[in-house]
């Protein structure tokens, strides 16, 4: 859904919402706000568009605190160590970053920790799974399988399904530019229990033994997201494990896909802020602004298809668009989180291993 497309009746409904809701930080002018601006690194394009209109718009009416965004896709990690290494932190914040980027910048000690008792009012509002040491779960997506309907006999219904390739021997496509969603995939496949992949350490080993008993059946290893859709539309792949955006944006509305939420992978991005953050205390104020304000999360959501914040938020969207998104009560207890701190201790070796499976 582009930004030309807002649903107007929708965000009318989240105004009213937004009226009515609790008072959250109360947070008004006439107190003594600390100071900003605060300088958001965000994933640029729609994102950034949207992520404005949603939490920056508001919040800074409300509170008269600027926050400005900075394009930085791809770049989080460079361009954090590259300030800290001058001396001169010039961000405040890193917004939705993936798993792996936080177990490296924390284990740079880059990543500020989050005040006691603000972790404590977070983990009671979000769920304890929600909120880390630094941050919490924010436009979170998840890799699930799924299926062309009119090319296979039968779409596998859970990882080791996927994994049987005499019984669904169809053409697969998996992806190539992040191995640790395969990686855990491989994990699941190898009977590591859903609720234990985020604390099981990753056996490397077996995990590529158990990618090569699939390699037979990997027709294509996709190295963009629109490639992706391209081999299943096109019919080099038959069925994927693939990120769910894309398969409620683009293949879903075809009628010709199906879509498989058991032992799916969270791909969880983590709002954080940075050590050393010139604003640090208006940083952490938005932080929680955000977190506890569901009529922005919920118009984000709508406007962006990214996970909410809180689960919560979901109540105010239509029904039929709550699906799509990894914290459905729906989907509770059907996905896996990896274990992002032990991919990164083992990155190198994982690396090295995961380039010679693609290169065959």
């Amino acid at each position: 859904m582009t930004l030309s497309h807002r649903r107007p009746a929708l965000l009318v409904a989240l105004a009213l919402a937004a009226a009515s809701a609790g008072p959250g930080l109360q947070a008004t002018r006439a107190q003594s706000m600390p100071e900003g601006p605060i300088i958001v690194a965000n994933w640029g394009g729609q994102t950034n568009e949207t992520y404005d209109i949603s939490f920056i718009e508001p919040y800074t009416a409300e509170t008269g605190i600027e926050v400005q965004q900075v394009d930085a896709p791809g770049l989080f990690v460079a361009r954090t160590q590259a300030q800290a290494e001058s001396g001169r932190m010039e961000w405040d914040m890193l917004e939705s970053v993936t798993d792996t980027d936080v177990a490296f910048l924390a284990r740079a000690g880059l990543l500020e920790p989050m005040p006691a008792d603000l972790k404590q009012r977070l983990t009671k509002q979000l769920g304890a799974e929600n909120v880390n040491d630094y941050g919490y779960h924010s436009g979170m997506s998840a890799m699930l399988i799924v299926c062309q309907k009119e090319r296979v006999k039968a779409c596998p219904q859970n990882i080791m399904e996927f994994w049987d390739i005499q019984s669904f021997p169809e053409k697969r496509a998996i992806i190539g530019f992040n191995p640790i969603y395969p990686v855990t995939s491989a994990q699941l496949a190898l009977g590591v229990p859903r609720d234990e992949t985020a604390t099981t350490p990753i056996d490397v080993d077996a995990v590529f033994a158990k990618l090569e008993e699939l390699r037979p059946a990997v027709s294509v290893i996709y190295t963009s997201t629109q490639q992706g859709t391209q081999v299943l539309e096109q019919g080099e792949a038959d069925m994927a494990i693939y990120y769910v955006g894309r398969i409620y944006g683009e293949l879903l509305p075809t009628g010709n896909y199906e879509v498989v939420w058991t032992d799916g992978v969270r791909a969880q991005g983590t709002t954080v802020v940075l050590k050393g953050a010139p604003h640090r205390g208006a940083a952490w104020h938005f932080f929680e602004w955000n977190a506890m304000h569901l009529e922005s999360q919920a118009r984000f959501a709508t406007l962006r298809q990214k996970t909410p914040i809180d689960a919560a938020a979901l109540e105010l969207l239509p029904p039929e668009m709550r699906e799509q998104f990894p914290n459905a009560p729906e989907h509770k207890g059907k996905t896996a989180v990896p274990n992002a701190g032990d991919f990164i201790e083992k990155f190198d070796d994982i690396n090295r291993r995961w380039q010679e499976f693609v290169a065959g």
